[in-house]
């Protein structure tokens, strides 16, 4: 039996939560060992210089468009090969792998050439820093694609923490040494030897194929516009604070931000555990059966179940803010937004891998303009009317909040879906309420100390009360 085969069978034998219980424990370590990576680096450099850092990993996210979703096409061609029985070699690996080495390599060139040419020492720097780090990044992105379709689950998990264990040690200690230069250069290393550690079973052969590559391409390219949409919807108001508050504002709301990261990684792991039955159902049962029993066993309980969980945690999170890193009080109110958040981020994961099963991808760039547009216009309205970080991180979250109705809206088309109205309300209804009932509990208990936060988390017990019926019926769904 083929892995996609096993993936499709898996219900059998355990249920999802079990499924997603045992990958969340990996997923867990991984974020947590990034997120004290962040902390640290946080504290060593101060705000003006992680807001820096922060303009590089941005630039990172950036640069993964320029291969094209080549890494979303070799998903689905690994995918196929397993339910074709077809395991062997895999020359779409190949092709995809040259391909991205030349496009990263000339991406890397680039940088190193203009850090030549700008005048400000540390926009130099970040460039150097991207060109160091492009070609290591792009590397292991393909070997965790590799490693998650031919590999088990473990393995990926495996590597996951390896390469996170490996950014905290190498970046943090080089940081330590050589400020954020040194920064840079630890993550670009630790990419380097998660190579390395892959290297044993990954299959590293790069390959001129244009045919293979261009069937690859044609699934990644509209995916490539959608995501790239995505991914300025979730960042644009980064670059508006960068732009309009200097390097300072944008290490706190950087900070702030760094929080929905660690929170939308939830959602990743669901995705991770389901996406081959998914894809695996839509191509033996057709999409809108697919679509059916994804919306049902794991769209609708993230919906109602994780955005709780998120504004429960931001009740907490100025006590222990101000507690571990004083310095960043000013990022509080938007850290809080930020962590609800990433139920948006979450929402938009799964039912968009829903829409790439039924084929209805390129459908997803319309999508995401209009939450891109809504952002971006409410962002700088924040801004230039002076009202904070934490209205900056609504307008993000409002954006977000669109962008994810439209892209269920799409998939719900495409499963036929009579209720479709209904459907949104009972998805989206828990993520708008979890994020009213955080603001209001942070107007009404704005101090910062123990004693607060533990009278912030009673009160906004008491506002999820009429969310608690729905979530006990979810959480028996996941159970089955």
């Amino acid at each position: 039996m083929t892995s996609l085969d096993l993936a499709v069978a898996a219900p059998k034998r355990s249920s999802l939560l079990q499924r997603v219980a045992a990958y969340s424990a990996s997923r867990g370590v991984t974020e947590g060992l990034l997120g004290a990576r962040g902390l640290l680096l946080a504290t060593l450099l101060g705000p003006a210089a992680f807001g820096a850092w922060a303009l590089l990993r941005l630039s990172m996210r950036y640069a993964s468009f320029a291969a094209l979703g080549v890494f979303r096409g070799l998903e689905l061609e690994m995918l196929g090969a397993e339910r074709r029985h077809q395991p062997g070699e895999a020359p779409a690996a190949g092709a995809a792998l040259g391909f991205i080495l030349v496009e990263s390599g000339t991406l890397a060139g680039l940088a190193i050439a203009v850090s030549f040419l700008v005048a400000d020492p540390s926009h130099a720097l970040v460039l150097r820093g991207f060109a160091a780090a492009v070609v290591l990044e792009q590397g292991y992105t393909y070997a965790l694609v590799w490693t998650r379709v031919r590999m088990s689950l473990r393995r990926y998990a495996s590597l996951e923490m390896a390469n996170a264990g490996l950014q905290m040690v190498c970046a943090v200690s080089l940081a330590w040494i050589w400020g954020l230069a040194g920064a840079f250069a630890g993550m670009a290393l630790a990419s380097g030897l998660a190579l390395l550690l892959a290297a044993n079973w990954v299959e590293f052969r790069p390959a001129f194929r244009p045919a293979l590559l261009r069937k690859l391409l044609g699934v990644g390219i509209p995916l490539t516009a959608s995501m790239l949409l995505a991914t300025a919807l979730y960042t644009a108001d980064r670059w508006i604070v960068a732009a309009l508050g200097g390097a300072t504002l944008l290490g706190y709301y950087a900070f702030a931000a760094s929080i929905s990261d660690v929170t939308g990684s939830f959602a990743w792991v669901v995705r991770t555990v389901v996406f081959p039955e998914v894809y695996g159902h839509a191509q033996a049962s057709g999409a809108a059966a697919a679509l059916e029993r994804h919306f049902d066993r794991a769209v609708l309980p993230f919906a109602r179940l994780y955005p709780p969980v998120l504004g429960a945690m931001a009740c907490v999170l100025g006590p222990v803010v101000a507690w571990v890193l004083p310095q960043y009080a000013e990022a509080i109110a938007p850290a809080r937004l930020f962590l609800v958040g990433g139920g948006a981020a979450g929402l938009v994961g799964l039912a968009a891998l829903g829409a790439v099963a039924a084929g209805r991808h390129r459908s997803l760039p319309f999508v995401s303009l209009g939450g891109l547009v809504v952002s971006v216009s409410l962002s700088l309205l924040a801004m230039r009317l002076g009202r904070g970080l934490e209205a900056v991180a609504a307008a993000s979250l409002a954006g977000q909040a669109l962008y994810a109705a439209g892209v269920l809206w799409l998939t719900c088309r495409e499963a036929r879906r009579t209720d479709t109205a209904a459907f949104l309300g009972r998805a989206l209804l828990p993520l708008g309420w979890c994020a009213a009932s955080v603001v209001v509990i942070g107007r009404l208990v704005p101090a910062n100390d123990a004693a607060s936060g533990v009278l912030a988390l009673l009160g906004y017990t008491l506002l999820m009360l009429p969310l608690a019926p729905s979530m006990r019926r979810e959480w028996r769904t996941v159970r089955r």
